[in-house]
């Protein structure tokens, strides 16, 4: 491996043409390495002293590096090469993690998270940062509570929380260009940004539309780009809507400072219990009993949604 590098392998890679607005996943295929070996062997002196400037003391490597890439190509029968974004030890680490471990560990969940997290904080001051880990905190409770429910056909995973609570993070990210709209702004900064990293393409768009139908109008599951999903996906992304929805309208109160969240099932009803440290909760059921400082029309319609998709009614106990 080490002999691949000091051929600027990596260094090539670079030479090949990326298809426009591609940024994730990008792979090359034989037709392109070919292209390239081409035209670095038949370039001119213009074109050597371009490169020399553009990749300084390996560019004398990126010629002999491109024949022996298209060689193994050859001899492996390669059809297609993955560009990895990082270097070959850190793969190297990763995969003695993964086989001590006996494959539980997860290659990417780290590096998966601190990207979310570095987004976050990026265009998020404190108070929004306090704002979205209220959010997470409901978001989860309710996830965990509805995953217990005895008639709960979908069935969620560990990865589908993670989609929700890098939501619930990342939902006010697009307030940096103002609040009119900003849940848009979220969504083309979280799906054009290339700044979450091994998360895959439909990872990401997923992500992404749970932060961009956070509020206002709910997602049509007959439109794009819910239309192009199976039904049980589907499914799934209507209930991580739901619970991001309602979480993101609970955490708008500026004076909730939430210790505890707790969400509790029963044959009839759903109750999500709001708390503070050393503070007795109190139940609400309806519009005008809500704290005035949160939006009452948005929760009420929210927690409607629920009653329609469960055919149970939905309680919230804030605190006193």
């Amino acid at each position: 491996m080490r002999f691949l590098r000091m051929l600027g392998l990596r260094s090539m890679c670079f030479l090949v043409k990326r298809k426009p607005g591609y940024k994730r996943d990008w792979r090359f295929g034989t037709r392109e390495l070919s292209s390239v070996v081409a035209k670095l062997c038949s370039e001119g002196d213009e074109e050597l002293i371009r490169r020399e400037g553009f990749f300084k003391r390996r560019s004398e490597f990126i010629v002999a590096g491109a024949v022996l890439l298209e060689e193994i190509f050859k001899a492996l029968g390669i059809e297609d090469m993955e560009v990895s974004e990082y270097a070959l030890a850190e793969g190297v680490i990763a995969d003695s993690l993964a086989k001590a471990f006996d494959g539980s560990y997860d290659l990417n969940a780290n590096a998966r998270w601190r990207s979310v997290m570095r987004l976050a904080t990026r265009f998020s001051g404190k108070k929004r940062m306090t704002h979205a880990i209220h959010c997470a905190k409901i978001a989860k409770e309710i996830y965990l509570g509805l995953r217990k429910c005895n008639d709960f056909k979908v069935i969620l995973d560990d990865k589908d929380l993670e989609y929700l609570e890098a939501a619930c993070f990342l939902h006010n990210i697009g307030i940096i260009t103002g609040k009119k709209g900003y849940h848009k702004q979220s969504y083309h900064i979280i799906k054009n940004g290339d700044h979450l990293h091994s998360y895959t393409a439909e990872e990401i768009e997923l992500i992404a539309m749970l932060v961009r139908y956070q509020r206002k109008k709910f997602p049509k599951l007959d439109r794009a780009p819910l239309k192009g999903f199976t039904g049980e996906a589907k499914r799934k992304f209507i209930i991580l809507c739901l619970i991001t929805r309602l979480s993101v309208t609970l955490q708008r109160n500026e004076n909730m400072d939430l210790q505890e969240v707790e969400f509790i099932e029963s044959s009839e009803i759903f109750k999500l219990v709001l708390k503070r440290q050393h503070q007795e909760p109190v139940e609400v059921g309806c519009q005008d009993q809500v704290n005035k400082n949160s939006d009452e029309s948005q929760l009420e319609k929210e927690v409607e949604h629920f009653k329609r998709l469960y055919k149970k009614e939905m309680v919230i106990v804030f605190p006193s």
